[in-house]
C-alpha cells in the first residue's frame, strides 16, 4: 500500500521509490521469494543509476543486494 500510494504521488524515476523497491527487495529476499526480489532490486538500481551520482552509496548497496539475490536463484 506504502508503495502504491508513493507511486501515485511521485514521479516513476523518482529516488525515493528506489529505497522503496530496495526495501521490498530486501524483504523478499529475507522471505526467499527471489523473483520478486530480483524485480525490485533491479527497479533500485535503474532509479538510482538514472537519478544519482555514480558515486552515491545507495547505487553500491543496492547492486550489493542484486548480487545477493543473483547468488541465491
Amino acid at each position: 500500500k506504502g508503495l502504491e500510494i508513493r507511486e501515485n504521488k511521485l514521479p516513476k524515476s523518482h529516488p525515493d521509490l528506489a529505497v522503496v523497491y530496495h526495501n521490498l527487495a530486501k524483504l523478499y529476499l529475507s522471505t526467499r521469494q527471489y523473483n520478486m526480489a530480483m524485480k525490485n532490486v533491479q527497479q533500485a538500481v535503474e532509479i538510482a543509476q538514472e537519478k544519482l551520482p555514480s558515486n552515491h552509496p545507495h547505487i553500491l548497496e543496492y547492486k550489493e543486494t542484486f548480487e545477493k539475490i543473483r547468488k541465491k536463484m
